[in-house]
Order: C-alpha cells, then sequence, then structure tokens
C-alpha cells in the first residue's frame, strides 16, 4: 500500500486522537484567520460633532505642536518673568509658576485659512472661534439658584461663526432657528440666542444685548449686538466645561469678530476651527490632495476629514494592526506547541507501529513523512471547517478588540478632559457604527500558508524522537 494510503487508514483507523487533533488544529486555524483578517478589516466610525457636515474637511491646531511652540518660546524668554509670540511666564511669591497664552498664540491663522479656502474644489468655508465667556451687561442668564456660582465666572458663552448654517450643532439638528435668521458673513455685531434667555429677558429679534469683560464688570467697555435670531434647542448644545456659564442655553451666537470685543482683544481673535466644504462629494479625494499641497506650516494643525467616517482601521484604531500581528504570533507559536503535545501523545501509541514498519525494511524518513502527510489531512479537513467559521470568528475577535480599544480612547479622552484653553474643545464622541470583515482570497491563502507552516514544524519537532533513536531501540522498545 502505497504512503498516502496508509496515511488515510491510520487517520480512520484511530479515531480519538484524530478527533483530537482536528478540534485543535480548527481552534488555531480560526484564531490565524482572525489575526490575518484583523489586518484587513474596515472599522467605521461615526462621530457626533462631525457626521452631519457632508464632504467637508477641517482644520483645528495640533496639540503636540502647540507644546514644541511652548517650550520654544521659553526658552527664549529665558529664566526670568516675560513673554514671547503670545507665550507668557511669571514666578509667583511661592516659587511656581504661572504659565499662560494669549489669543495670538492658540488660534488658527487667518493667512491659512485663506489659502486653503482658494482651493480648486473648495465650495464653502466656515469659521468657529473659540466659546468665549462674557458678563452679561443688560440682560439675565439662565442659572441653577440651588447651585453654588462662587466658582462661576457668571457669564454667558459667545461662540462666534462665519457662516451660522455651517456651525456643528445647527448641522447636527441640535438647535434650530425658528425665529428670524442665522448669521451670514456680511453681519457685524449681530447674535442668536436661545429660546430660553429670549422668554426670561422678553427678547425679540431686533433687541440689542450688551456684553463686557467678566473680569471687569464694572469698568471695562461695553459692547452692543443686535438679536437677529431666536434658535429652539432640539437635542441641546453638549457643555464643554461645568458651570452655568457653558450651559446650553447660555450659548449664544455671533458674528466671528464679536466674541473678542466684550473679552477685551479685539484685533486678536481666537479661531478654534475652519471647515471647508467640498463641493463635488466624487472629487472629495482629489480636492484633499489639493489642500495638502498648499504650502501653510501644516505642522501647527490637524487636518481631519470632517464626514466622521473612516475608510481604514488603521486611521481611527492604530494599535489594532500591532495587536493583530501579536495575536498570529501568539496562536502560531501556541500551535505549534499543542500540537507537538498532541503529537507526542499520539507516537508514544505508536511504537509497535513504528517497529513494524523499520522490520520491513522502511526507513525513518519515509515513517516521518507518513506522520507528516496524516497531519496535512487533518490538518486539512480543520482548515475547510475553520474556513467557513472564519467570518464569524473573525468578526467577534476583531469587534472585542475594537472594543478594547475604543474603550482605552475613552478612558484617555477622560484624563485629557479639561486640559485646553478655556476648556474650548468639545468632547467628540466617536461611534463605532459598522464593523466589516472580508475574508478576501488573500486571507485565505495566507492562513493556509500559516496553518500549514505550524503543522510541518509542530510534527517535525515531534518526530525528533525517531530521528534521533536507532531502529534497534525502537524495535527493543516492542519487546
Amino acid at each position: 500500500m502505497n504512503l498516502f494510503g496508509l496515511s488515510i487508514r491510520s487517520v480512520l483507523r484511530k479515531r480519538a486522537k484524530t478527533v483530537l487533533l482536528l478540534l485543535i488544529i480548527f481552534i488555531t486555524s480560526a484564531f490565524i484567520f482572525a489575526g490575518w483578517a484583523c489586518k484587513s478589516a474596515s472599522i467605521q466610525t461615526q462621530n457626533e460633532s462631525r457626521q452631519a457636515i457632508g464632504a467637508s474637511f477641517r482644520l483645528e491646531e495640533n496639540e503636540a505642536n502647540r507644546h514644541e511652540r511652548m517650550g520654544e518660546l521659553s526658552k527664549l524668554v529665558g529664566e526670568g518673568n516675560g513673554g514671547e509670540g503670545g507665550y507668557y511666564q511669571e514666578q509667583l511669591a511661592s516659587g511656581d509658576w504661572l504659565i499662560w497664552t494669549d489669543n495670538s498664540f492658540e488660534t488658527l491663522l487667518m493667512e491659512d485659512i485663506l489659502r486653503i479656502a482658494e482651493v480648486d474644489g473648495v465650495e464653502e468655508v466656515n469659521i468657529t472661534t473659540a466659546n468665549t465667556v462674557v458678563n452679561p451687561v443688560n440682560f439675565e442668564r439662565i442659572e441653577d439658584k440651588d447651585v453654588d456660582q462662587s466658582s462661576d465666572q457668571r457669564g454667558v458663552s459667545l461662540r462666534g461663526t462665519l457662516r451660522m448654517e455651517l456651525d456643528f450643532d445647527v448641522q447636527k439638528g441640535n438647535i434650530e432657528v425658528n425665529e428670524g435668521r442665522m448669521v451670514t458673513p456680511e453681519d457685524t455685531d449681530v447674535c442668536v440666542v436661545s429660546r430660553e434667555i429670549a422668554d426670561l429677558n422678553g427678547l425679540q429679534v431686533g433687541d440689542y444685548l450688551e456684553f463686557n469683560n467678566w473680569k471687569d464688570r464694572e469698568n471695562s467697555n461695553v459692547y452692543q449686538a443686535e438679536v437677529i435670531g431666536i434658535y429652539t434647542p432640539i437635542n441641546g448644545i453638549t457643555p464643554i466645561m461645568y458651570g452655568d456659564s457653558y450651559r446650553s442655553e447660555n450659548i449664544i451666537f455671533t458674528d466671528l469678530s464679536f466674541p473678542e470685543k466684550p473679552e477685551g482683544n479685539e484685533g486678536n481673535p481666537l479661531y478654534q476651527y475652519a471647515t471647508f466644504v467640498v463641493g463635488d462629494v466624487n472629487e472629495y479625494e482629489a480636492v484633499k490632495e489639493r489642500i495638502q499641497a498648499v504650502d501653510i506650516g501644516w505642522e501647527r494643525y490637524d487636518f481631519l476629514d470632517n464626514t466622521g467616517m473612516s475608510d481604514t482601521m488603521k486611521e481611527n484604531f492604530g494599535e489594532l494592526e500591532k495587536m493583530s500581528s501579536l495575536i498570529l504570533i501568539l496562536v502560531c507559536i501556541s500551535g505549534v506547541v499543542i500540537i507537538c503535545l498532541v503529537f507526542l501523545f499520539w507516537l508514544k501509541g505508536r511504537v509497535h507501529e513504528i517497529g513494524i514498519y523499520l522490520s520491513l525494511g522502511r526507513t525513518k524518513l519515509s515513517i516521518i513523512a507518513q506522520m507528516l502527510l496524516e497531519g496535512v489531512l487533518v490538518g486539512c479537513a480543520a482548515f475547510l471547517l475553520a474556513t467557513a467559521a472564519s467570518p464569524m470568528v473573525s468578526r467577534g475577535i476583531v469587534g472585542y478588540l475594537v472594543d478594547c480599544q475604543a474603550q482605552v480612547r475613552t478612558e484617555d479622552e477622560q484624563l485629557n478632559a479639561n486640559m485646553v484653553l478655556n476648556g474650548s474643545l468639545e468632547g467628540d464622541k466617536t461611534e463605532i457604527v459598522g464593523i466589516t470583515v472580508e475574508i478576501s482570497g488573500d486571507v485565505v491563502f495566507l492562513s493556509g500558508v500559516s496553518v500549514l507552516g505550524v503543522i510541518m514544524i509542530a510534527i517535525a519537532l515531534s518526530c525528533i524522537s525517531i530521528m534521533v533513536q536507532k531502529p534497534k531501540e525502537i524495535l527493543s522498545r516492542m519487546s
């Protein structure tokens, strides 16, 4: 009987051991499939602050570059008190250092925004200021009377915008202007207030509100803004910080240049976001390349896909590919070890069979070749079963890894909360809305090669005991 026939008979004859080996190789194959599938998985995410704006991009400050610039300016200032380029430091009587920055250091540069706005394919641009707390002079804000307000600025938040219709909360449907109109680029000294503030103060479209610096309520200049619209909260605006100054009802939308005036920084704005809307969705990638080719200091910024959807897993979960590689390595190593142990157990009960083969004149290499063929036959059956189960297993493992990554990201965001200037960065909640795991031909091929390699290495290692023993020693163990 030829080698193939002997291998099949041996596999069928030793049913219990064959089933055990089949199960182990099946589990190993399924995890190897998952490891390779993770590398090509597509993770779809949806960002509550970006999803509704459509085909657009967002420019914002890069936090790492911000720290680098602070370090460079600190060296220029030296060890004493002083400031440079919007960075300031002062040593207090206690010996501690007070460090702060002004708007000129933190803002997006208007010249850079305008250069990007000129790119072919960019249809509209919106600029949004950081929420600026100011003192309400001739009206009352919404306030929780039962809460201690001693640590609050006791003000309202102004949000300057170039085109209010493109504001995040308007696009998301969190608010709706149902009386009057929204802010446009042509407006100056105008505002849109919440229905709650309007009702509390008996305001109507056409009235004027007055604001000044909350740090100097008595002596700072007072600025007027005409109420051109009243908005009603649908889902509400998520507060960016604790305190009634930042609560949804106390957010007042203004024209782009107004917030800097009552704050005492006229001519020194703080632009936080710039949104660039693409006219033709089909030109999205081409417009992106044109924008990235614009000659500005890109190291200062983060340039984000403002659609809220990420094409590849790597863009959102950078550690997932590393975790996939780690899974592959661990599964392959553990597979080799376990299959090797199973075959050693298998060979231990086949001493008489091996001895008979040797007495019939078969070489040790032919016997080892039969063992390898038996392992490959069982492996093929296990691999076919694993291929059928791989989509479900891979999707479950990828989902688990993504959930772990998302939890880590959430914890990091909580640790970093309120660590930016004026607490001005909104909490962008990213939700996983789809996980696509495609078992492509490449994945099947790579998984098959990996499983075959594991089986061959494991069986080769287990057969070392046959190779190192002389035929006479093996035959003597038969007695």
